[in-house]
């Protein structure tokens, strides 16, 4: 009789088989973990801003420069000068969700209805000795700011303790217009 036992070929080919099979999914493990790492577009707000300031004649509110340093990352930024001036920032935060700062001189209720997305309006909230409206949905909020000639807001499906930060780091020129008195305050003081 021979030794040759089918039985025992079949088990050999299958824990060979396996063991390719183990090498293959712990290569691509090994390489997944190491490119997982989520890398956000990141961009430049600060050109956009100085043009709002050349064409708006309120002053101008910028996002606080320390975001960055707080995890927050400029993600998108749009311009719209003709008819209403109106300046969007988008931002990824630090803990990744999204908010998006509008400010804009056009119809107030059109630019909340717009950036609130349907969401109702619950009440107000204090941030930076201001009262904000609060205005929240099942998967979306918004603080507004309805200032004399523009209007601020604050959106998105960040939660609220998140919205309130980065309104509370808001920087308003003292003066409006040209750009000129560009001394910065918060955008919650009075």
């Amino acid at each position: 009789m021979s030794e040759y036992s089918r039985s025992s070929a079949t088990f050999k080919n299958y824990a060979i088989s396996l063991g390719v099979i183990i090498a293959i999914v712990l290569a691509l493990a090994f390489v997944v973990s190491t490119r997982s790492g989520e890398n956000i577009p990141s961009v430049d707000y600060r050109p956009e801003a100085e043009v709002l300031r050349g064409s708006a004649d309120y002053p101008v509110t910028v996002p606080a420069d320390d975001l960055a340093e707080q995890g927050w990352t400029p993600t998108s930024s749009t311009l719209e000068t003709a008819g209403p001036v109106e300046w969007s920032v988008g931002f990824a935060t630090a803990a990744d969700s999204h908010v998006m700062f509008t400010q804009s001189d056009g119809d107030p209720d059109a630019v909340v209805a717009d950036r609130s997305r349907g969401a109702e309006e619950t009440g107000t909230v204090a941030v930076g000795g201001r009262e904000w409206e609060h205005y929240e949905s099942e998967d979306w909020s918004a603080l507004v700011l309805r200032e004399d000639g523009y209007t601020l807001v604050v959106a998105g499906p960040a939660d609220l303790d998140e919205l309130a930060h980065f309104a509370g780091g808001l920087e308003t020129d003292a003066e409006g217009g040209d750009g000129a008195g560009a001394a910065e305050e918060p955008a919650g003081d009075s």
